[in-house]
């Protein structure tokens, strides 16, 4: 039930106003994951955004199962776009012994976030990368109990404040933020309570569970995989239980990024997918609604401050009068929802227009639980679009999210 996550929201209050000091001078990556080698210009934000006398780039790898084969195959992938392989390392840090390299045992490695050796491939380094995985693993091999920063953690927080840029994808991604959302089913996280704990499956649906993340993002709350998995929920649940402040929420679609520049307090968007942006901070909340969330769509080129949300358009994107295709641009929002359609899980649609608002509604059901999406635009919505843009996407303002769930007896 939505607003019952008495854990979640302290868990919030810890991490927004206590931990170290968010760093403000370097650079973000976050990537949605399955980051395609074709994308070059995800690759070169990475790649040109390292500071001119630090050049190296360091892999962790920590958050998969396969963490050497992850870390190998990036590289291969940074020498594609041409980085010298003499400016690649990879930190050895995992949890877990990765099956596919039987000579050499990477849980062993569980320590090395306290290993010298290992922390100076960090502070050589003016790009970092996270791999994708399991965001939980790679927080237990950085984040010491009592959510205290490791030496090799302190280390990449160091280099970011002093302007070198850190990346991830997927799971790297995810950790990023702060909440972290480590677990949660689309359909099961909009139900139930909020855990701070993870069964030990992280392919078993289970509801939402929120624990601290790296907290170089905070406070926003950042998903990934987020249109295509249909985590729109999912995210505007996290968020509800934050603190007012804290409320923020990023989506960020698979093979697209969110390039922030921590400084300048703006981020823009790169890739072929939508960054869809949540604030929830004038939301009302309650146990089983979460009305008047503020959401943006994002697409290639657009940029957003994040102190006002102001959003600007690619100059490639055209704005569009025509309230009837503006209205329609409403629906991608909603449409990935249909992926959680199913035998057992049934999704309907609906729309309802009255003078210059209208409202587009998904609902899923599943036996007795409802869930309810319904997107708002009216004469503040804004949207604009490219003649190659397929369907009704485009980029997209002053549109109002609200989420209601209900079970039966």
């Amino acid at each position: 039930m939505i607003g019952r996550a008495f854990a979640g929201l302290l868990l919030a209050v810890v991490v927004l106003f206590g931990g170290p000091a968010q760093a403000e001078n370097g650079r973000l990556l976050i990537v949605g994951g399955s980051l395609a080698l074709e994308n070059e210009a995800v690759y070169r934000a990475l790649i040109d955004n390292r500071p001119d006398d630090s050049p190296g780039i360091a892999i962790i790898a920590a958050a998969g199962m396969d963490g050497s084969a992850r870390a190998t195959t990036f590289a291969g992938h940074l020498m594609h776009h041409g980085v010298d392989p003499e400016q690649i390392t990879i930190v050895a840090l995992a949890t877990v012994d990765d099956p596919d390299t039987p000579d050499v045992d990477e849980s062993d490695w569980v320590a090395n976030a306290a290993n010298p050796d290992e922390i100076a491939k960090i502070d050589m380094a003016g790009a970092i990368w996270f791999t994708g995985g399991d965001q939980v693993r790679l927080n237990r091999a950085l984040v010491r109990p009592g959510g205290i920063d490791s030496p090799m953690l302190a280390a990449i927080r160091a280099r970011l404040a002093a302007g070198a840029i850190v990346g991830g994808t997927s799971a790297g991604a995810a950790a990023m933020s702060n909440p972290m959302i480590a677990r949660g089913d689309p359909f099961e996280a909009l139900f139930g309570p909020i855990g701070d704990t993870v069964g030990e499956d992280p392919n078993r649906p289970e509801p939402l569970v929120l624990m601290q993340g790296l907290r170089f993002f905070a406070p926003f709350t950042v998903d990934q995989h987020f249109m295509e998995r249909a985590r729109l929920g999912r995210l505007a649940r996290a968020i509800a239980q934050q603190p007012g402040p804290a409320r923020l929420g990023v989506g960020i679609d698979e093979d697209t990024a969110l390039l922030v520049n921590l400084f300048e307090r703006r981020g823009a968007v790169i890739g072929r997918g939508a960054v869809t942006i949540l604030d929830a901070r004038d939301a009302a909340v309650s146990a089983n609604a979460i009305t008047g969330i503020r959401l943006s769509r994002l697409h290639d080129g657009d940029r957003i401050g994040l102190n006002s949300f102001e959003v600007s358009p690619s100059e490639t994107r055209l704005s569009v009068a025509d309230r009837d295709r503006i209205f329609g641009g409403l629906w991608p929002t909603l449409e990935p929802l249909q992926f959680l359609e199913s035998e057992a899980i049934s999704f309907h649609t609906s729309e309802m227009r009255r003078g210059s608002t209208i409202r587009v509604s998904a609902r899923l059901t599943y036996a007795k639980q409802t869930a309810s999406f319904t997107l708002s635009g009216d004469s503040d919505t804004r949207y604009w679009r490219r003649e190659s843009d397929y369907g009704w996407n485009g980029t997209l303002t002053g549109v109002r999210l609200s989420l209601t769930t209900e079970t039966s007896d």
